[in-house]
Order: C-alpha cells, then structure tokens, then sequence
C-alpha cells in the first residue's frame, strides 16, 4: 500500500492527476476552495494542507483502486529531483522529453501502447515507466528519438493534410491534462502565446518554480486575459450560470499570480513575461507552444473545463489549423491592454 509521512504540493498534485481530477472537481471532493489546492500546488509553504485534510487525502489514497494508486507511485517517482532546486534543466534535453510526449499524444497512444509502437523501430520493448520518464524526468536516449523519427515518416501526408495538421481531440479539459499535463507542454518552450478566459491551464497547473526557470532560461511569454472588469465576462458568468463576480475573482487571482511571477524576476528578464487583457465576446481558448496549438471553443452554456480541446501542430506547408489560430491570437493581442 502506497503511504504519504507528509503531503505536500507535489503529493497533492499527483493524486488529482492519478484521479483524473481537475483542481474544480478534486477541491469539491475535499470540501476546500479551488485556490486553496492551487496553492497546495504552488508549493506555498504557508497554505500546506492542515492536518485535518492531511488525513482526508490520506483517505482518498487509500481508497482509490489499484490503477488510481499505481498513477500516483509513477507520478511521485517522476517528478522525484535530480538535479539541484535552482538548477535549469538542458534546452535540449526538454525539447527531447517534449517531442516524446507529443509523439505520444499525436499517435493518441497511452503509456503502455506508445512503448509497444516504439519497440518495432528500437528493436526492442520499452516499459511504460520508461516512457513516462522519458516524458517527465530523464532524457530520452539516442536511440528512442531515431526511432520516433522513423514514426514520424510512416505518417500519412494524406492523412496529415486532411487533418489540417490535428493530432488529437480530447472530450474535456481534464482528459487533456491527463494525456498532456502541463509540465510536459510547457518545460522547455521557447515560446508561449495564450489567449482565452482565465487560463487556468497556465496560472493553476504550472506552479510559479517552472515559470521562474522557464524564463530564466530564454523563454518568450505572452498571456491575455480577458478582463475581469469587462462586460464580456459579466456575459459570460451570466451564460454559465456562474453568480455575479466568479469568472472576474478567478481571473483577478491568476494575473495577480502571473504578476508575481514577473515582479520577481531580475529586472532584465521581465520584458520576457507580457501581460495583456481584452474586452470581447469569448470564442476560444487558445495556447500556442513552439508548434503546438491547444485550442477550446467556448460553447453555450458549457464550461472552458467541459469543452473539447483540439490540439494541433505547425505544417512545414505553412497550412493547417495552427496559422488560423495563431492568426486570432496576434489580433486580438494587437487589441489588448497591456499590464
């Protein structure tokens, strides 16, 4: 049986993940606010999980089934460090867990399935575990990425330009961070445009540490919010059903966190961290990472959280989905007000 001596941000974390939970469901199944798990997660000291709640996830662990459980004991082993706290990992090295975790999500592969794929052009098996490292913690070896190149030619052109460059759809958010988290979309970006409601994909799932690393080491960020004191919000609170205030509090609070961010870089780096908001009626969530495109509609009466997420890649052909949506960023960036 899996036991935790202390839960911390980190334990915490893995346990939604391994629940398939988002942080709206996981703070409603133990009867705490949403910000107050998304500090767990920031790694807050002051806001670790009192010792009550120490002894309900205490609970949740160990009453979830197996799978649930074996999630967590891989989720915990990944994310263990390996290298000194301040330590910025290799461009390179990030790039290659990246393109592991995208290669995956593009074969629509879990773990287990993407280590059978890899084992025909490696010659030999890979395990799950081993993948699931070569996504999170540890560089991939030479040969894996030989043999993700070989995967890559046995794509269909047809099948690709047909798809305008997509390479999964996922029914909700939180099916989305289960086959892509935010550590793995991120780490190792060189640049990151999002545009949307509150991106919470951003502000909640990717704690203040990273973002700090990220743009110490060269990373370009863009992020615009809409605005919590707009009248598009207001509609859309009014369209969800959400009591007058909630979408604009949320939002309020992930600026504020992305302003911390910024506030404590050194003050030669934090032109690299732009902040905007925009006033207009809510069509999509966009995040744009390096060639990858994450894109939401916003349909009536159905949460961000809810709706489908389509992700997609930069053609070489310069064709494809991901221009359209990066076309709707730069505009609307163009409109906004910057913070």
């Amino acid at each position: 049986m899996t036991t935790v001596q202390r839960w911390t941000g980190r334990e915490t974390r893995a346990l939604r993940q391994a629940l398939r939970m988002s942080i709206k469901d996981f703070s409603a199944h133990l009867g705490v606010a949403e910000r107050t798990v998304s500090k767990w997660e920031a790694g807050q000291e002051a806001v670790r999980p009192r010792p009550e709640m120490q002894a309900a996830l205490d609970t949740t662990l160990s009453k979830a089934g197996e799978d649930v459980r074996d999630r967590f004991t891989l989720a915990i082993d990944a994310h263990e460090p390996r290298l000194p706290p301040d330590a910025v990992r290799s461009d390179l090295g990030a790039m290659a867990r990246q393109r592991v975790a995208v290669a995956r999500v593009s074969a629509d592969r879990t773990h287990e399935e993407f280590a059978e794929l890899l084992a025909t052009p490696l010659g030999w098996r890979p395990s799950a575990e081993m993948v699931l490292r070569w996504e999170t913690s540890e560089t991939p070896p030479g040969d894996v990425m030989l043999a993700l190149d070989t995967l890559d030619q046995r794509r269909s052109p047809l099948l690709v330009d047909g798809l305008a460059g997509l390479i999964a759809v996922h029914p909700s958010r939180s099916q989305l961070a289960a086959h892509l988290p935010a550590d793995q979309l991120f780490d190792g970006a060189r640049d990151i445009r999002a545009v949307g409601l509150s991106l919470n994909m951003l502000c909640q799932d990717y704690a203040d540490r990273r973002w700090q690393a990220l743009l110490a080491n060269g990373a370009q960020v863009r992020c615009l919010f809409l605005d919590p004191d707009g009248s598009a919000i207001q509609a859309r609170e009014a369209e969800e059903g959400f009591p007058n205030g909630q979408l604009s509090a949320l939002t309020k609070l992930n600026i504020e966190t992305l302003l911390r961010v910024r506030d404590r870089l050194p003050v030669n780096l934090r032109d690299r961290l732009n902040l905007a908001t925009y006033d207009e009626t809510l069509r999509f969530n966009i995040v744009l990472v390096d060639d990858l495109c994450v894109a939401q509609p916003y349909l009536a009466e159905s949460r961000g959280v809810d709706s489908p997420a389509f992700v997609s890649r930069r053609e070489l052909s310069g064709a494809g989905l991901y221009p359209v949506f990066e076309q709707v960023f730069e505009s609307q960036w163009q409109r906004g007000r910057a913070l």
